[in-house]
């Protein structure tokens, strides 16, 4: 029945290109299935990983991250910053075009990072202080002018993940960032194949013919991007059963994230488990801050107080292997992880009964509590069901709403009140290295109406946010963290409920997969002949 529903399920997607599949060897079609269906296509009006993934194949930036978060040049041929810190030159490396085959410009680039500095909250800081972002004469040459030095500029055009400095036509950059482009031309490695989009389905990319890597060994997102493959297709199968034995049979390459309790049944079968996020995904509980109750702190900290973390990722996972409790913000493991300011015992007895205390104190009157259940994703339900029992143990009550999670994430945008389809509570995670960074952790900022959905507001705490990337040293740095983690407990943008390590399954056919925390990365690949 499996194989059958397995060879259903493939056979429908291959019908979007059968006459481009018949004359390209099997070797050459690299089939993966990715975390999440390809809902939108804008890496800037979305932080969603699988649309980073996405823009990865089709887009370059001008920087890279290679495998030990070190930014590297990638567009830029050659850059120089001035002995003040204030003024920055980068200028494009030869060969650079777009997949219509219009040449890759300073004009292109200029439009493209002030589209991204409108979204991403590196960007906005980054406008904030630029006097002058001009493309020159010769047409490869940016000048980016600041008002003040600012330490994080070549991790900010190198991030990976969050909203992605992208580099697209101006004339397609000139899209209001807070509008979904409707045009997807890159200059990347690979094309995206519009006409063979089917979502909820198949997202089909070609490799870029014209494209021309850089000389360096590929790393991470740096280094030379060498496509190995003619065709890659993301196969949106949600079923894990049948993504796993498609994969046992040699029918897919590559699941982005396997269903755990398939892990032990995949090895046996021949299949190869890698680990391609060291930093793996922190757990968080978002609330709404501008409706009642969780617009009062104290019961923000009540439910930071309640949750017991174990509970909720036993609940997620056979394997303890596979996760940890973790209360640091900004990621354990990570260079940025501290514990300044945790409370001791959360989510024990005695934190549950100073749990109740503020709920009185509160005065919350037993209103519902909504809670967004996306049920198409087993381990953000299962988090969710069991934060809900934990929950109504203090004296909540709840009203856990099933839906699933792109939908969960366009009811997140919705500011009415919970009664009029809005929503308290919705559990996420994030990819470990955008959460690292105090300024990327989107859900950390607190700027009220330009927040991420949760709407946090509290001007001492962005204002610390917002001297990160000014501090004069490593000491001055680490000050500004550990306060920043401390007002963190206080304000509670969000409580952490783990963090976990999910790996990838990969058939043994292929080989030299990079790794990069979030991020599929489909270039490097190299697939044997049967």
């Amino acid at each position: 029945m499996l194989t059958r529903l397995a060879t259903l399920v493939l056979g429908a997607s291959l019908l979007a290109g059968p006459a481009m599949t018949q004359t390209i060897p099997p070797e050459r079609i690299l089939r993966m299935v990715p975390n999440a269906d390809l809902q939108t296509l804008d890496p800037i009006n979305t932080t969603a990983g699988v649309v980073q993934s996405h823009a990865h194949m089709i887009y370059d930036q001008l920087f890279g991250r290679d495998a030990q978060m070190r930014p590297q040049p990638q567009m830029v041929g050659a850059y120089s910053v001035s002995d003040d810190a204030l003024v920055w030159r980068f200028t494009l490396r030869d060969g650079l075009a777009f997949h219509d085959g219009a040449p890759v410009t300073a004009e292109d680039v200029v439009a493209s990072l002030r589209r991204w500095g409108a979204r991403d909250p590196h960007g906005r800081q980054i406008l904030a202080i630029t006097t002058g972002l001009e493309p020159q004469a010769d047409g490869k040459t940016v000048v980016w002018t600041l008002s003040r030095p600012y330490g994080l500029m070549l991790d900010a055009l190198s991030k990976p993940a969050g909203n992605m400095p992208a580099i697209m036509p101006a004339r397609i950059a000139a899209t209001d960032p807070f509008t979904a482009i409707r045009e997807t031309i890159g200059s990347g490695p690979f094309i995206f194949s519009r006409d063979e989009w089917v979502p909820g389905s198949t997202v089909v990319y070609r490799r870029n013919p014209a494209y021309v890597p850089r000389s360096e060994p590929a790393s991470g997102t740096a280094g030379g991007k060498v496509v190995h493959v003619d065709r890659v297709e993301w196969q949106n199968i949600a079923n894990v059963q049948t993504s796993t034995l498609a994969l046992i049979q040699g029918e897919i390459d590559y699941i982005e994230s396997p269903g755990v309790d398939f892990l032990p049944m995949l090895q046996r079968r021949g299949a190869r488990i890698i680990r391609t996020n060291t930093l793996g995904a922190p757990g968080m509980i978002r609330m709404n801050h501008i409706h009642p109750p969780f617009n009062d702190p104290r019961v923000r900290q009540a439910l930071m107080l309640l949750v017991n973390q174990e509970e909720i990722l036993q609940g997620m996972f056979p394997d303890p292997a596979l996760y940890q409790v973790c209360h640091a913000f900004f990621v354990c493991g990570s260079p940025q992880e501290t514990n300044a300011g945790v409370p001791e015992g959360l989510g024990s007895p005695a934190a549950r009964e100073r749990a109740r205390q503020l709920l009185r104190e509160a005065n919350y009157d037993g209103t519902p509590i909504v809670m967004m259940d996306p049920t198409d994703n087993p381990f953000v339900h299962t988090a969710t069901l069991v934060l809900a029992q934990q929950m109504q143990s203090v004296g909540f009550r709840t009203d856990v709403q099933a839906t699933d999670f792109a939908s969960m994430a366009g009811r997140r945008a919705n500011r009415r009140p919970p009664s009029e389809g809005g929503w308290h509570i919705g559990l996420t995670f994030w990819n470990g290295l955008g959460a690292s960074d105090p300024v990327g952790n989107v859900p950390m900022q607190a700027s009220c109406e330009r927040a991420w959905p949760g709407w946090p507001c509290d001007a001492a705490h962005q204002a610390l946010i917002d001297a990160f990337p000014y501090a004069a040293n490593a000491a001055e740095r680490k000050r500004i963290l550990d306060e920043l983690h401390i007002s963190a407990y206080n304000l509670v943008p969000y409580v952490p409920y783990g963090q976990w390590y999910l790996p990838s399954a990969v058939t043994p056919r292929i080989s030299n997969v990079l790794a990069m925390p979030g991020i599929i990365i489909a270039w490097n690949i190299q697939k044997a002949a049967r």
